[in-house]
């Protein structure tokens, strides 16, 4: 073997230059194509079998919806027809409907296996059980969703175990695409291959013809002979070939006349030819070390906008976190402050055996209002670390129930009382009373906490008085409208165009974030469902108009809240 392969490596060097040029592309060209088919055909088969499990999982979870009441009632009948239906699918093979234990309460199709693994009972979502040569089988579970839970209760119900379904899919469809991908693969493969050997071939033989003859007169002119010259034809390169040729030829002759004129003038410049030498060296040397030191400025350069960027973007992230927490946690550290004053108080006048019963009560009402107003900032203090988590997320959801929104929001705004107290600024409180929403209204509280903190942060600058008003009251039969306006500076055209843009403020490095108007117009347009506004002029104040849908729209099933959106409470009336 090894001496066939000797003897035809020898053949192909001693072959003419077309040859080895179409033996070569020919073999490199079949390979890419061979190369070619099998990775597509390899790619093609993946995407199939893809699309076949992800039928099979779709079928099973399908007919897991349709078997809830077969498994209740336990009757068999009630599940009968989809199991049939899924039978008609040429490539399913089996359909069982098992009890929660494992028990078969339904089985249609071909023979079970030897051995069937029992479905996982802690299984929530449909998976492939097992994939043999022939069939995969695909195992769902049946669980029945809870009722409706009380927004009071703290573990939310799990859903009920019923059984699960179990399909087996055979793998007939499968093999069959992919023989006829692999064909095909290979069929359009040899053709191209084909074709293009072919147009390599003609190429070929117009480009070595050619240059066989320029080889010919090339020859000739190593002997020594002058005055030849070679034809100027064939492809472009080759032409050009031919022309440099006959130029060199040309000034080889008129070289050879000049050859004892140079002779002095080559003596000459031998001389000096070792100092030129060594300044173009030189030369070279330094231009080297300035293309260096500026590739090395340059890089620097890079690096330090990369780090800028991070520490800016960073900074910004670190800003809105403090000028969020900044109110609950102030609140809080007030409160705590006031309830240990107290306690000390009462301490004092307990060892000093001059305590009331009216100090105590007074004492113990502080202490309940003092306790109320930090566990209410420590929860909101949490909501807004997790709402900006949530934003560095690309957003979630909070809880969904129905609730009154005068409620809501008269608890929300209590808790801000505390930023007007020790400021020359107001808020007043507007609240229509029995308005009954089926929404969300955690992020509800974010909307008018950041409103509110935002008129005061930026609309009294300057100011020695002001007032923020929160009215709130029916939109029509289906609608609630929440007014926050402000009677402080406004804002200019400019301004209020870009109020929505995150990180844009008027106050960066003085408190301000650029997050808070950010977060409400994406909390009012994604998960409330509503419209949010803005009217102001310079000097006329600003008010923001949010209009709400009484009963949010249900939680987006790809959007950013999908993940933690939960309905605790049913719609009114349902």
């Amino acid at each position: 073997m090894s001496r066939l392969l000797a003897r035809w490596s020898a053949r192909l060097r001693g072959a003419t230059f077309r040859r080895q040029l179409t033996l070569a592309v020919a073999g490199g060209v079949l390979g890419v194509a061979a190369v070619s088919a099998v990775l597509s055909s390899w790619q093609g088969s993946l995407q199939v079998r893809e699309t076949l499990v992800r039928q099979g999982l779709n079928l099973a979870t399908s007919l897991a919806q349709q078997s809830q009441l077969a498994l209740l009632t336990e009757g068999a009948d009630n599940a009968r027809e989809p199991i049939e239906r899924a039978l008609s699918f040429p490539d399913v093979l089996r359909v069982e409907l098992l009890r929660a234990d494992g028990r078969a309460l339904l089985a249609r199709g071909a023979a079970a296996p030897a051995a069937a693994m029992p479905p996982m009972a802690g299984a929530l979502e449909p998976y492939l059980e097992a994939e043999t040569g022939a069939a995969w089988t695909f195992v769902a579970p049946v669980r029945m969703q809870p009722g409706e839970a009380s927004p009071f209760e703290a573990p939310a119900a799990q859903a009920e175990l019923l059984g699960f379904v179990r399909v087996t899919q055979g793998k007939a469809a499968l093999v069959q695409l992919v023989g006829r991908l692999v064909a095909i693969n290979f069929g359009v493969g040899l053709a191209l291959s084909a074709l293009l050997l072919w147009a390599l071939r003609q190429l070929a033989r117009r480009l070595t013809r050619p240059l066989g003859e320029l080889a010919a007169v090339m020859a000739h002119a190593g002997e020594g002979r002058l005055g030849l010259r070679a034809q100027v034809e064939g492809p472009r390169d080759i032409a050009n070939m031919a022309q440099v040729f006959n130029g060199m030829m040309h000034g080889l002759e008129l070289r050879e006349q000049e050859l004892q004129q140079k002779n002095a003038e080559l003596a000459r410049h031998a001389l000096t030819l070792e100092e030129r030498v060594e300044e173009r060296t030189r030369s070279l040397s330094s231009a080297n070390r300035e293309l260096q030191q500026a590739l090395d400025t340059l890089r620097d350069t890079q690096r330090q906008l990369i780090e800028a960027e991070k520490l800016a973007s960073l900074g910004r992230l670190v800003a809105g976190v403090a000028h969020e927490l900044n109110t609950p946690l102030g609140n809080a550290l007030m409160a705590a402050s006031t309830m240990q004053a107290e306690q000390t108080q009462l301490s004092e006048a307990m060892h000093a055996g001059q305590l009331r019963k009216s100090e105590f009560d007074r004492m113990l009402s502080k202490t309940i209002e003092g306790n109320t107003l930090v566990m209410s900032n420590v929860r909101r203090a949490a909501e807004i670390i997790r709402d900006f988590k949530q934003l560095a997320l690309d957003q979630t959801t909070d809880m969904r129930r129905g609730f009154l929104a005068h409620e809501v929001i008269g608890e929300l705004l209590a808790t801000l009382q505390p930023m007007f107290r020790h400021s020359p600024y107001e808020l007043a409180v507007e609240l229509e009373p029995g308005l009954r929403m089926d929404s969300y209204p955690g992020p509800l509280g974010q909307v008018i906490s950041n409103v509110v903190q935002n008129a005061l942060l930026h609309g009294f600058a300057g100011r020695d008085q002001g007032r923020v008003t929160v009215q709130c009251h029916a939109l029509g039969d289906d609608r609630v409208q929440v007014i926050c306006s402000d009677d402080g500076e406004g804002m200019t055209e400019s301004v209020r165009l870009r109020v929505f843009e995150a990180f844009f403020t008027t106050k960066l490095g003085q408190g301000g974030s650029g997050l808070g108007m950010q977060i409400v117009h994406s909390l009012v347009t994604g998960l409330l469902g509503g419209r949010v506004q803005v009217e102001s002029e310079p000097g006329a104040g600003t008010r923001v108009l949010i209009s709400l849908p009484r009963q949010a729209p249900q939680a987006p099933q790809t959007g950013p809240y999908a993940a933690n959106a939960t309905a605790l409470d049913s719609p009114p009336g349902a």
